[in-house]
């Protein structure tokens, strides 16, 4: 079933888009405020945010601090300027208030084979760091050393420490990880979100690959 959080700070509106949505058979949670609804936010479903201010980029930024959801906005004034701009912070869709819960359903369906995408790579980055954080510091490091310099022995020298201390490491994160290869980790750290190439070594340079640029910071 779809579940569908309301974030409104009219005491009044939130009421009535829950009625509606509940005689609907909709499931429905209301929240009067961004902070309030980021203090408990769900894994998945839907939100619809009240943009009366023009501020739906803050709750956007902070959803995405935490994980993904998709947002609908909504304003008694939804001017097209507001709505460009609430689209450009990442809200699926904008309309304008009041509506049905049809116009809702109907707004999900035309987005939902995209949500779903969304949603499968969320569950796909939890359950990826879930993994790495079971990894000791040390492990981390020869985990982020192992797609530039590949082999035991280069970690090694790279970092200074002997190639049986990087095997004894680098066998212990692939039992941690449940991976039998080291392009199977590599996968998982960078699904993680937390592969942005091994550590900096004083006095060695490195150079990213274009492709990990965009990635999350360093494991440390």
């Amino acid at each position: 079933m779809l579940k569908i959080f309301i974030v409104d700070g009219d005491d009044a509106r939130r009421g009535r888009l829950c009625r509606m949505l509940i005689n609907h058979q909709l499931y429905c949670e209301p929240y009067d405020s961004i902070e309030e609804f980021v203090g408990t936010m769900p894994p998945q479903g839907l939100v619809l945010y009240c943009d009366e201010h023009g501020d739906v980029a803050q709750l956007i930024e902070r959803i995405e601090q935490r994980s993904w959801l998709p947002v609908i906005a909504y304003a008694a004034r939804a001017d097209m300027s507001r709505a460009v701009r609430a689209m450009q912070a990442g809200v699926a869709s904008y309309m304008a208030f009041p509506f049905s819960a049809e116009e809702v359903l109907h707004e999900y369906g035309l987005l939902e084979a995209g949500f779903v995408a969304r949603f499968a790579h969320g569950d796909r980055v939890r359950a990826a760091r879930r993994l790495l954080d079971t990894l000791s510091k040390r492990e981390r490091e020869i985990l982020g050393c192992m797609l530039d310099h590949g082999t035991s022995k280069q970690i090694a020298r790279y970092l200074g420490i002997s190639p049986r201390t990087v095997e004894a490491h680098r066998a212990n994160l692939m039992a941690r990880l449940d991976v039998r290869t080291a392009t199977q980790a590599i996968r998982l750290a960078i699904e993680g979100e937390a592969y942005a190439g091994p550590p900096a070594i004083a006095g060695k340079a490195h150079h990213m690959p274009r492709e990990l640029l965009q990635v999350a910071p360093v494991l440390q």
